[in-house]
């Protein structure tokens, strides 16, 4: 009996998908073994992430489970450890206990995505939403309901600026469908929040180039124009062109200009870096580090690695190599599955020539903008056409009836606005402040210790209506834990004199620790002028 060739793939995207439908005959003659690694046991689609932030879906449709996916191929979810080139087999550990596995393999199919750059700029990582992965999603659909919720009882103007003030950064196809989306939404359910004014909610989808929707932009310059038209008209939106952001805090949004928009709610739609995993590979990459493949889906000089999706430059017959879009990362993993099948026959490789099919995005409102086969739509028609292929590219039957359901009762039933908290845990986290803001107030609740990493702070008290310096901090000093220790509230107010680092410990966390460690906690209880 013939051994099977071992076939593994990184990563469980549509790269993964096609390749297992190019395959799946192969698989269940035993031609074939081949096995999907992925983190995670279901599959992300991110096309329909607005309408999901927006209300019209439930969170769950976005989500297809990966062994129904990848079906007759082997499903492996674990984390990937490392990638022994030499020895061709894949580490991988289960996250519940750290216990290790190894997937041994004759070809390597590469398909890893991109992860978010978080160097991009101060405060990204700390005071960001980004919408890369599900939970992601989940948090900021959450997080959005839960500022009207909190905007409806506060009373400080500023305050509740901040709250109703949503900031998006990128004004490429996610930004562009996420900022377009919220408006409606807000339209929709302010009945259903009494203490709000229309006028109060704003949306700012800000971009650092002149025009948005760059993908489409090189190409269809005034269909874009046109729809930029359709966005600005668009109540609660802004829509401010050539600006970078700076910096990201818990308060504010700063950008290089020194504007700022005072918020709680940035969402970056902006900036990826490739899987650091890449590296461990060796391969030749190309100045976006993505691994460089000839125009069968190899890997420059390994013949047994292949590679596709986002993390892969796959050269194209018509120039340039495929985008990062779904579209082609389909016709590359089937491309993939094919020749690897010839190489194991001995067959031909065939090149890649799929040079796509068009793309769209939606605009909000039952409006859309993008093209098919050079064919520009605007307006309700593209709409049409882009709900219609997100039906399509859904990956499962179930997913797409669930939609579909979805689609036709919300405008019966309303839009779903419940927030889901999480319980405060066990955690610290890290905070940036710009020079000048509040890090604590003086009456507030107690909920963090904080760390000074760099930067310095003052300490301030209010006495009739005048505020007193009382003590400078720098790194390494901490502050907060009188109203933590003591169950008090805050004494003082806490004020950036210059950018500030943080560790920001939560009261539970550090509870924790001060009963485990008394000795720990009675110094940190008693430390001389740092009383906030």
């Amino acid at each position: 009996m013939t051994k099977s060739t071992k076939v593994v793939c990184l990563g469980g995207g549509y790269v993964a998908m096609h390749l297992v439908k190019a395959m799946k005959k192969a698989i269940k003659k035993g031609i074939v073994e081949l096995t999907i690694i992925d983190k995670n046991n279901y599959h992300t689609f991110h096309g329909l992430i607005a309408e999901m932030l927006g209300g019209q879906l439930q969170p769950g449709q976005i989500a297809s489970p990966s062994r129904r996916l990848f079906k007759p191929a082997r499903f492996h979810n674990a984390i990937i450890e490392d990638i022994d080139m030499k020895n061709k087999r894949v580490i991988t550990f289960r996250e519940f206990d750290n216990k290790q596995f190894e997937v041994r393999f004759d070809h390597l199919v590469v398909s890893l995505g991109v992860v978010d750059d978080l160097s991009r700029y101060p405060g990204i990582a700390e005071h960001t939403f980004r919408l890369k992965n599900y939970w992601d999603c989940f948090e900021v659909r959450s997080h959005i309901i839960h500022m009207l919720e909190l905007a409806e009882i506060e009373t400080d103007p500023i305050e509740r600026k901040r709250l109703l003030n949503f900031v998006i950064v990128g004004g490429n196809y996610a930004g562009v469908e996420v900022a377009t989306e919220l408006p409606s939404l807000f339209n929709k359910i302010r009945p259903e929040f009494p203490g709000l004014a229309s006028d109060e909610i704003s949306v700012n989808l800000i971009h650092s180039g002149n025009s948005i929707l760059p993908e489409l932009n090189s190409r269809y310059p005034k269909l874009v124009s046109a729809a930029s038209k359709l966005i600005t008209r668009q109540s609660n939106l802004n829509m401010i062109l050539n600006t970078r952001i700076k910096s990201a805090t818990r308060d504010e949004a700063v950008f290089e200009d020194g504007s700022k928009i005072q918020t709680r709610t940035i969402i970056s739609c902006t900036g990826n870096a490739q899987s650091p995993l890449l590296e461990k590979l060796g391969l030749k990459r190309d100045k976006m580090h993505r691994l460089v493949t000839d125009p069968h889906g190899n890997a420059i000089d390994h013949k047994n690695i292949w590679a596709g999706g986002d993390c892969a430059a796959v050269p194209m017959t018509d120039g340039g190599t495929a985008p990062p879009l779904a579209i082609f990362a389909m016709t590359v993993g089937a491309l993939i599955g094919k020749n690897i099948l010839n190489s194991i026959q001995k067959s031909p490789l065939k090149k890649y020539r799929f040079t796509g099919l068009g793309d769209a995005a939606s605009l909000g409102n039952r409006k859309a903008v993008g093209h098919i086969k050079g064919i520009p739509l605007l307006g309700f028609p593209a709409w049409v056409v882009w709900r219609i292929f997100m039906f399509i590219y859904l990956p499962t039957w179930d997913r797409r009836l669930r939609a579909l359901s979805d689609w036709l009762l919300w405008p019966i039933i309303g839009r779903d606005i419940v927030s889901i908290q999480k319980k405060e845990g066990l955690g610290i986290s890290k905070k940036l402040f710009e020079p000048g803001q509040l890090i604590v107030v003086e009456g507030d609740i107690g909920k963090d210790l904080y760390v000074i990493q760099s930067g310095k702070v003052e300490i301030i008290k209010e006495e009739s209506g005048k505020s007193e310096v009382l003590a400078e901090l720098g790194p390494g000093s901490h502050f907060g834990e009188q109203a933590i220790y003591s169950g008090t509230t805050r004494t003082a107010s806490v004020r950036a004199k210059n950018r500030v680092e943080l560790l920001a410990i939560s009261k539970s966390t550090a509870l924790t620790l001060g009963n485990t460690l008394d000795t720990f906690g009675s110094e940190m209880r008693t430390l001389p002028g740092q009383k906030s």
